[in-house]
């Protein structure tokens, strides 16, 4: 069975949630403070957004005109067999599925409503308006769909997977595991079944469960790149060498996969293998040239290692390619502060502050120079 994949976003350690962690000293010694700074701010991402999601988006309202249809003439025929037809549900089905790929999810909506009421036995009529309503970000009503397409059908892996993954979105951990457990009893081969299961896990904070079922997964579909790159990032969070052959094993199944070569610089960043981290950070800019993640990064292990010029030269391309990035521009002003420059890292840290107005640890900086 081949199921559609949920986008998750890039979850990373932002500076607000290391204060929380962390406390500042109080010395006045500039370098200690930037020391500490920097220890704070060392930029971590966590885990990788590989998976992604072909949920049809809302494209108009039943309004517009029918006109702009590129298959008016099918909507056409079958609206005329309505007229014959009223009471007959596949007709709105069919109909639906034409509005569904045109991305008139609103007469979509209408359309699987008015099937599911003519023939509420059906389970493909209740999971396809779940699914558009889910499209439409009706969670919670697309939820009650799903759930009463599964009394319909049981056996209904589609709806099960797509409700599982309504829950894990919306943080109901516990029922999507329930929903997923029960389903594996009759699918027990089914590898996106442990990867959901490992995702929930891992949000749960149960790393080691979540690094077992992806392992899971990857026992049946050796092919399965995100289960690898989340292990391989996991054990990278434990500070595991075993790490490496994760990463070594998602980028020999992705060979041009951006997440697999950055997740492992960050890695060899933590570790202080400097040197690794600057090739792995090259390979992803070489891949993605527009990533400024890895930008910052290199900036950051050249400040690290003294080299100030070519710490400022990739933070500069860092806030070129993304000018909301306010840790890039508190990063310049350590060094501008650093180098005695108190009128340019005013500058620098007056524009963090303007993207961040709560951040405590730009507050400081901005204080430290006026």
């Amino acid at each position: 069975m081949n199921y559609l994949l949920p986008t998750y976003s890039k979850i990373c350690l932002t500076t607000y949630q290391m204060l929380s962690l962390c406390k500042i000293g109080t010395s006045k010694n500039i370098k200690m403070r930037i020391k500490l700074s920097l220890k704070i701010l060392t930029f971590v991402i966590l885990f990788i957004n590989i998976l992604s999601c072909s949920e049809p988006k809302v494209g108009s309202d039943r309004n517009t005109v029918t006109d702009s249809l590129t298959n008016i003439s099918a909507v056409k025929d079958i609206s005329k067999a309505i007229e014959e037809n009223p009471e007959d549900p596949e007709l709105y089905y069919q109909r639906a599925q034409i509005y569904v790929s045109e991305k008139y999810l609103n007469r979509a909506e209408d359309d699987y409503r008015e099937a599911a009421r003519l023939d509420s036995t059906n389970p493909l009529y209740a999971y396809s308006l779940a699914r558009t309503l889910y499209a439409m970000n009706i969670t919670k009503e697309s939820a009650t769909w799903y759930e009463k397409a599964i009394m319909l059908k049981p056996d209904y892996g589609e709806a099960i997977v797509k409700l599982a993954d309504l829950y894990f979105l919306v943080k109901e951990h516990q029922k999507s595991i329930n929903l997923l457990n029960e389903f594996r009893k009759v699918n027990p081969n089914e590898a996106y079944i442990y990867h959901m299961l490992g995702l929930n896990f891992k949000e749960l904070g149960d790393t080691g469960r979540a690094i077992y079922h992806f392992q899971t997964a990857i026992e049946n579909d050796p092919k399965d790149y995100e289960s690898t790159l989340y292990i391989a990032n996991l054990y990278a969070g434990k500070k595991k060498s075993i790490a490496f052959e994760y990463f070594a094993a998602a980028i020999k199944l992705k060979p041009k996969g951006v997440d697999a070569f950055f997740g492992r610089a960050v890695f060899q960043q933590q570790i202080k293998n400097y040197k690794s981290a600057l090739l792995d950070y090259r390979r992803v800019i070489d891949l993605d040239p527009q990533n400024y993640l890895a930008y910052y990064n290199v900036g950051y292990i050249n400040y690290e290692n003294g080299f100030f010029d070519e710490a400022l030269r990739n933070w500069n391309i860092c806030t070129q390619m993304n000018p909301n990035f306010a840790n890039a521009f508190y990063m310049k002003g350590l060094v501008f502060e650093e180098r005695k420059n108190k009128q340019e890292a005013r500058i620098q840290y007056q524009v963090a502050l303007e993207l961040d107005s709560e951040n405590k640890l730009f507050m400081a900086g901005l204080k430290r120079v006026n």
